[in-house]
Formats: structure tokens, sequence, C-alpha cells
């Protein structure tokens, strides 16, 4: 599945204009970090059709090229160009695959694949600014049109967009400041019965009590544990009364598992839970659990809140 770089714009519909928005899109998150040549917002039109290349760390770039039915019914052809001694072939081919089994129709992956590379690679994006700035030391300094970065923001991207997971966005100065930092306990896993082999569910917990707190502890989860990054959802709920107001804050997230963060906002009500995150982790196993699912949500959520004593325990 190659490009189409010279498909008539009639041919394409409304995946033409899908791909022309999407690449405004990776213009405005990269900047000058998306390698197409000496390009404009003006010029971004001519090149809908691709192929498209970002460049995901120092001498690595991701390479898609474009079918015609993209995004509604076909996957781009993904192709990681990297030397040898930062990427081997075998691993680009593995991790070209896990671009590939991340798509699923009607679904515009440019930027979810491009993070997925940068996670995969251990970069961060101070570590991806380091890399840049090595590359173009004897350039003049041109800052990339990247609105995120320029704020101060980190964004973290599922794994998986098949199930609609959450994109999160954390203020970097709240989530690497030391004082916000949380002791967050891990429950033990449970792996439901009939279920698929990969299928596994996980609770983590912390004491918070600002929202400075539940960023910290989502961030550090998200972006710090590999296995919770890769999770098919990381659905929570929280519940805390600011200090400074005396006023009780809370919200809850399905990540994708709808119903699961009002379930687990229920528990922290219903049990009178204070000052507290509880974050669980699903890893889909192909096997589809039905109703039963919350009630896994939820022991497992209980658990780890009655074994770190935000919860009574069970007589």
């Amino acid at each position: 599945m190659g490009s189409d770089a010279n498909a008539d714009d009639d041919d394409d519909g409304d995946d033409g204009e899908r791909r022309e928005e999407e690449l405004e899109a990776l213009f405005a998150v990269y900047g000058d970090k998306l390698v197409l040549g000496d390009l404009n917002d003006d010029e971004l039109s001519k090149h809908r059709n691709g192929p498209w290349k970002i460049r995901v760390a120092n001498k690595v770039t991701l390479e898609l090229l474009l079918p015609v039915h993209y995004p509604s019914r076909e996957a781009p052809t993904p192709r990681i160009h990297a030397p040898y001694h930062i990427l081997n072939a075998t691993d680009a081919r593995a991790m070209q695959q896990e671009l590939i089994d991340m798509y699923s129709p009607d679904t515009e992956v440019a930027i979810l694949w491009a993070e997925h590379c940068r996670t995969a690679l251990q970069l961060d994006d101070e570590q991806f600014e380091l890399d840049v700035e090595t590359e173009v030391e004897n350039e003049e300094e041109n800052p990339p049109n990247n609105s995120a970065a320029a704020e101060g923001t980190r964004a973290f991207y599922p794994s998986s967009a098949k199930f609609g997971q959450t994109i999160r966005r954390f203020d970097t100065s709240t989530v690497l400041n030391d004082k916000n930092q949380r002791t967050i306990f891990h429950g033990a896993p449970f792996h439901p019965p009939k279920s698929g082999p990969a299928e596994l569910f996980i609770a983590h917990v912390a004491s918070v009590e600002s929202m400075a707190h539940v960023e910290w502890v989502l961030a550090e989860l998200l972006f710090n544990d590999k296995k919770v990054a890769k999770a098919s959802h990381n659905m929570m709920a929280y519940r805390f009364v600011e200090a400074s107001t005396g006023c009780e804050v809370s919200d809850n997230d399905d990540d994708g598992e709808k119903g699961s963060g009002a379930k687990l906002a229920a528990l922290l009500d219903l049990s009178n839970a204070n000052n507290v995150i509880v974050v669980v982790s699903r890893w889909y196993g192909g096997v589809h659990l039905g109703p039963a699912r919350f009630k896994y949500i939820a022991s497992t959520a209980r658990d780890v809140l009655e074994e770190h004593g935000f919860l009574p325990k069970k007589k």
C-alpha cells in the first residue's frame, strides 16, 4: 500500500480532506520536526497524499506511505529510517508491525504512531529537544511551531486508539515539581476466569489533596511505567477536599471503558473514601467479559484501597 501522490483530488473525497486536516495537525504539533522539506502552512495541501516524514528522534524518521482510502478504510504503510546502532532491522520491523496493529478503520494515526515511536525509543520531550539542538547546532535557532511545547504541556497518547481512549495533557511545571510527588501503591494483578490469556487488571492508589497531586500521579503512571502506558484502558476516579476552600473536588474518566469511571467514583463516594485517587489499568485479552468487567474493576480497586488504609478493612 504505497502513497498515491498523483491521485486526483476528486477521487479521494472525504479522505483527502481528512488527510489535509491531519497534516495541519501534524504541522501544528511538531512544527519543523515534521520533515517535508521547506514548507509553510500555505503549502501543506500539496502534501496531503504523502508520503509524510516525521522526525521522532535524533537520526530516526518515521515515514508514512498513504493509500488513497486512508483513513477511512486502509492503514498507511510505516517505514522507520534509523542507523543500525540506534535501531536494528529486526526491531524496526517489529515496531512497524506494532504501528500497523494499532490502526483501526476510520482512525487518523500519524500523531499516535509518532508518539508511540518516541515512547518506544524511551524519549521524553526534553531529550527530543536536546537531540534536535545537537543536529542543528551550527544553524540559526528557529523554534518549531509547537504551541503545546511553548505552553509547557506534555501529551500522553494511548498505545492504541481502537477503544476510544483518552489523550491526556499535563502541565510540565506541575508534573515535574517534586513538591507534588506522591507515593503510589499498586495492587496485585488479577486475571479473570474464562478470559483471554493476556487479560489483566491492576489497580493503583495514592493520597491526593490537590489537582496538582492528581496530575502528578497520572503522569507518573503513564509516562514512567511502560506496562501501564500500554494498557488498553487506564480508568480512574479521585476525590479530595481542597484545603484553601474546604470544597470537595471529584471527577472520573472512563478512558474508553464506558461507565467504568462512574463505577469507580461511586465506590469512593459510597465508601466515603477521601483525599484519594484510584486508577485501574486493564489489558484487554481478546475475550469480551460483558458486565462482569465492572465487577472486576470495582473489586480490584476496592482491594487496593482497603490494603493501604483508604477504606476500612473487611472483618
